[in-house]
């Protein structure tokens, strides 16, 4: 173990309610604490290792080791998928349907119809491997971009560069590409997105290509910029709270003895959490919503304890 961390024996088993260990959770919060924590703006171009940071950061991967590299989830992911999609941030500011567009906690748009050689399609990711003992219960499950969750694989978040976390088209990207006035640019890049390019029906009767903003996201947008104006947060329940810090920009003090792990400012780019971006038309929206997140959670609540009964 790195001599710059101490947990319990508690803290290192993975805990049967969450599917992960307490202190993997810690270690993915203190972003300030990996190796790879140095990202946009100002360093934008990948790096290797020095060869004493790799050393610790084998250490590290060390602490949770792979128990079995063939490990397989202790039940079928895809049963909670309606309540991970929920759980994803979405675009409805600028009027895309969420049951269809979101965005998952690295900043890369999903399709939820996406064929599997769009940039758009997605999987479901153990947070905490199956490799290393994680198990396949709600709050270990993430929905994320196809190519990230491939990239992912066995590897633990903390120890992953953040340029193999962002492989799938940015909110500024797609955003960008809608609001083209281009039309060889806009079919071009629909074309790649959407199986059916820019004929692909969102709705039915709007396709890809007659998508209109609405109003008050192009007032928002020249004050807020594009993507901020466009996100609207979905939050995550009380069940899940384990996680909350990994998608709010506030930083819990820290119980862990973390005693040499340098702490570092963390700078927002595009491709960053959307949860972090927060502004005055975000909480309108939020308030708005409201009542439609209580019934949700109360659904989400009571699938949640039939999933349990059945087990």
């Amino acid at each position: 173990m790195s001599n710059d961390v101490a947990f319990t024996d508690e803290e290192m088993a993975v805990s049967e309610s969450h599917g992960y260990p307490r202190a993997y959770a810690k270690l993915c919060r203190d972003k300030g604490f990996g190796p790879f924590s140095h990202g946009p703006p100002f360093a934008f171009t990948p790096y290797a290792l020095v060869p004493q940071e790799d050393s610790r950061a084998k250490e590290l991967d060390d602490m949770f080791p792979i128990i079995d590299s063939r490990a397989k989830p202790t039940t079928k992911p895809k049963i909670f998928l309606n309540l991970l999609w929920k759980q994803l941030n979405h675009l409805g500011n600028a009027g895309f349907d969420p049951e269809i567009i979101r965005v998952d906690p690295y900043g890369n748009v999903l399709y939820y119809h996406a064929d599997a050689a769009s940039p758009l399609a997605w999987d479901i990711d153990h947070w905490f491997p199956c490799s290393r003992g994680g198990l396949t219960v709600l709050s270990n499950l993430r929905i994320l971009q196809w190519q990230v969750c491939k990239r992912k694989h066995n590897k633990l978040e903390f120890l992953i560069p953040w340029w193999d976390l962002q492989l799938g088209i940015s909110i500024n990207q797609f955003l960008s590409i809608f609001a083209s006035s281009n039309s060889d640019f806009r079919r071009r890049a629909f074309s790649w997105l959407f199986s059916d390019g820019e004929s692909e029906e969102l709705n039915n009767s709007q396709t890809v290509d007659s998508h209109v903003f609405p109003q008050h996201f192009l007032e928002s947008k020249s004050k807020l910029g594009l993507a901020p104006a466009a996100v609207v947060v979905s939050r995550r329940e009380s069940f899940d709270a384990p996680l909350i810090s990994l998608d709010f920009n506030r930083r819990p003090k820290s119980s862990t003895p973390i005693i040499a792990a340098k702490k570092v400012k963390q700078f927002s780019n595009e491709n960053e959490n959307a949860m972090m971006v927060t502004n005055p038309y975000q909480a309108i929206a939020m308030a708005r919503d409201s009542l439609k997140q209580r019934e949700e959670t109360a659904k989400m609540n009571a699938e949640i304890q039939r999933l349990d009964n059945e087990a």
